[in-house]
């Protein structure tokens, strides 16, 4: 048995029980008597959890911070831009003042 593999079940059999607790616990708060879930019966007992509010809430959310590719990409080059403009201003004002303190100096 290869390392990975092992290490697979093993990360499964943590998850699976994972999900028991959270199935205990879900029982306990809503006051119903369950039986203890057994790992290996965990995987049958899900259900996806689809509703179309969640599904509605989701993609608002995603729509508020999704930015048109486009606009990040002038955002970018206008960036870059902006930080060249600043480099050679670094550059012209080292100029300038090496040349007034040689030519101040003499």
């Amino acid at each position: 048995m290869s390392d990975r593999l092992a290490d697979l079940q093993r990360q499964r059999a943590l998850a699976q029980e994972q999900v028991a607790w959270f199935d205990r616990e879900i029982a306990r708060e809503t006051r119903q008597v369950s039986a203890t879930v057994p790992p290996a019966a965990v995987p049958a007992a899900l259900k996806p959890l689809a509703s179309a509010a969640i599904d509605h809430t989701a993609d608002e959310i995603i729509a508020q911070y999704q930015q048109n590719p486009l606009t990040t990409e002038k955002d970018v080059k206008k960036g870059c831009y902006l930080y060249f403009a600043c480099a050679m201003g670094v550059v012209v004002l080292f100029a300038v003042s090496v040349y007034f303190i040689y030519t101040h100096l003499r």
